[in-house]
């Protein structure tokens, strides 16, 4: 099934001034909703996103964020489609004119506000730790997306 995901996103850096935010886009490569007993999480998938970023400080430059990673549900059988938690966990990377390319891990958790098998509506925060610099660039993350089946 495609699920192509919109979100809106927040990045607090500790160390930089002002706060980013902006949008993106995901491809969930794999998505799987089975509230039986069997083995396994009840609610999950597989993503890849990219997302551009502006600060809310004057002159700073534009940013791009893009990742892979994936979200696993709590529960093994959620029996619901609504208030289901999750955890998460990406590699990924940053790139601005200031920072240059910056790789980073982040790790947290969610919520899935709304699953059915045709929409998905999520809400997550994770902390990222970048690879270098994490004193500056390391910080929360969060986001808002809604996914839809296209057939």
């Amino acid at each position: 099934m495609l699920l192509p995901t919109g979100f809106g996103t927040v990045y607090a850096p500790h160390g930089m001034d002002g706060t980013f935010y902006g949008g993106g886009l995901e491809a969930v490569l794999l998505a799987w909703s089975d509230n039986s007993n069997a083995f396994g999480p009840s609610q999950g998938r597989l993503r890849i996103d990219v997302a551009y970023l502006t600060s809310s400080v004057m002159d700073t430059g534009g940013m791009a964020m893009y990742r892979v990673g994936a979200q696993v549900a709590f529960e093994r059988n959620a029996s619901r489609a609504w208030g289901i938690p999750y955890f998460a966990a990406d590699i990924g990377g940053l790139w601005s004119d200031a920072t240059g390319r910056r790789w980073f891990v982040d790790g947290g958790v969610g919520l899935y506000l709304l699953h059915l098998r045709s929409a998905i509506v999520d809400v997550e925060v994770t902390g990222l730790l970048p690879f270098r610099e994490p004193g500056k660039l390391g910080g929360f993350t969060s986001r808002l997306g809604l996914s839809f089946a296209l057939w």
